[in-house]
């Protein structure tokens, strides 16, 4: 078979099946020897993964696999022991100034390209976070080689036994927390080749050498049991999500890149778990409690992350004691973060709302900074699954429906798919909902419970919802003790065995 070594503008390419893509000057200029040209389902243009990037991944891939196999070698007490040093060296106080000291830095350059900063920083909170997500971690048992069954024969048996998958590439923003939360493979006796995002890489890299690396030497894991990409190309990220050494691919964060990422590696046969869009969903039915409501309004509305309230279903026959509840939680919701509130509102559902309504304005704060909005705008229908990516002031879907089961055909049609609540103290209602509602994540409550550290009191490697389909055999919260394959083990006892 030929190797493509160069692309001439006007050459026709054949993808997809039954698709034929025409070369562009640009891309045939881009294009040199030993790049990869990938086209991915979904994307309409090619990418082109760089030699460089996938040399550079292909490294640290098999650095990655060597710290695999050396970790098999190293004891239970050195595992949970790493956990420990890495929390103390955080709890450091000269050792955060230096961390905190190259995250100002970060922070500064990404103000200054008007991106959003609100998950990049890390302050104090960020660290005792990340310090009781490792503490979690170190309580946890070491789960490398347990066994699941065995089944017994005359004169043998067979075991089945969970043990390492082996290396586990993520690619998250710049959190700074999930640095620590990617350290959770160890547990399972998974190696870890991590990249993050421009943003952060300088605040990840003052992570991983000021307090990361010193823990691994202090208990005698391997270097390369860990690794930072050290680029802040994104092409890292393809060629990471290409490469065939990687065992499971792990994207953290939303949008197109995620959808991106996911479809180079279930182009290439890796397992994948993506995160994809977030944005919670909350209904309301005849029964719903109206204290309960403001208050799961309130308990949604903290911050903004993935699971964060962002499309509220209100039922029509309930909807003059309904709204000014959930107005007014609104309101309260926005104040907590000395903000007032946005809300959007389907077209179908203005006339509960007055002209005067649509022309109050507020002051909205966003990654480029304050401005002047509508504080209630008009949306269709098709636009009720658009996740809010507010900074500080809170901002929500508004939609009434004639009945719950429209508000759950609304989900199961636009929304995400991924976490959906259901304000009830029937637990017959709850269950009719999650028999009906296509989501991983079903409550009756306020929605940011959402969380592996919080829900199961497990430190979470990646969140995931329905956006690509329901998983096999899996829930939605990928967790360390979760990254395992089986493997089958047989014990012959009759030398004389034959089939």
């Amino acid at each position: 078979m030929t190797t493509l070594t160069e692309l001439r503008s006007g050459m026709q390419l054949i993808y997809d099946g039954n698709k034929v893509y025409t070369v562009t000057d640009d891309v045939a200029q881009q294009f040199s020897a030993g790049d990869q040209l990938v086209f991915i389902r979904g994307f309409d243009a090619p990418i082109i993964i760089p030699k460089t990037s996938i040399d550079l991944v292909d490294a640290d891939i098999k650095a990655a696999t060597n710290g695999f196999y050396a970790l098999s070698q190293v004891s239970d007490d050195a595992i949970n022991d790493f956990y420990d040093a890495f929390s103390r060296n955080l709890n450091d106080d000269a050792i955060w100034s230096n961390i905190q000291a190259v995250n100002d830095e970060d922070v500064a350059a990404a103000k200054a390209k008007g991106r959003s900063v609100t998950r990049l920083i890390a302050d104090d909170k960020c660290r005792q976070n990340m310090v009781a997500g490792l503490l979690d971690f170190k309580r946890q048992q070491v789960q490398r080689v347990s066994a699941i069954s065995e089944v017994h024969h005359e004169g043998w048996s067979v075991d089945l036994l969970k043990s390492p998958l082996g290396v586990v590439g993520f690619v998250f923003e710049g959190r700074p927390n999930v640095i620590a939360d990617a350290t959770g493979v160890l547990k399972s006796g998974n190696s870890v080749v991590f990249r993050v995002g421009r943003d952060a890489l300088a605040t990840a890299r003052a992570i991983v050498n000021e307090a990361l690396v010193p823990a691994l030497d202090s208990v005698g894991i391997s270097r390369d049991a860990i690794r930072l990409i050290e680029s802040p190309e994104r092409s890292t990220a393809w060629a990471l999500f290409s490469n065939p050494g990687l065992n499971l691919a792990v994207a953290r964060g939303s949008g197109e890149a995620v959808r991106m990422l996911g479809g180079i590696a279930q182009q290439y046969g890796i397992p994948v778990s993506l995160h994809g869009t977030g944005g919670a969903w909350m209904m309301t039915n005849a029964s719903t409690d109206l204290g309960r409501l403001h208050d799961a309004i309130i308990g949604s509305l903290d911050r903004k992350v993935c699971n964060t309230l962002n499309t509220i279903c209100i039922l029509k026959s309930e909807v003059e004691a309904q709204l000014p509840v959930v107005l007014n939680a609104l309101k309260c919701a926005g104040e907590a973060l000395e903000q007032p509130y946005k809300a959007h509102i389907e077209q179908s559902s203005t006339s509960y709302f007055s002209e005067d309504d649509f022309k109050i304005s507020v002051s909205v704060e966003r990654a480029a900074g304050v401005q002047n909005e509508a504080q209630f705008e008009l949306i269709d229908e098709a636009q009720l699954g658009i996740e809010w990516e507010w900074e500080k002031t809170p901002e929500v879907t508004l939609v009434v429906v004639d009945r719950l089961e429209d508000a759950i055909r609304l989900f199961n049609a636009y929304s995400p798919q991924f976490v959906a609540s259901l304000i009830t103290q029937s637990q017959l209602e709850l269950v009719r909902f999650f028999n009906q509602v296509n989501a991983p994540f079903v409550g009756n409550g306020m929605t940011r419970w959402v969380d592996g550290q919080y829900a199961l009191n497990s430190p979470e490697l990646g969140l995931s919802n329905w956006e690509n389909g329901r998983f096999l055999a899996r829930s939605a919260i990928l967790s360390g003790d979760s990254v395992f394959t089986t493997r089958i083990k047989m014990n012959q006892v009759v030398s004389e065995l034959k089939r």
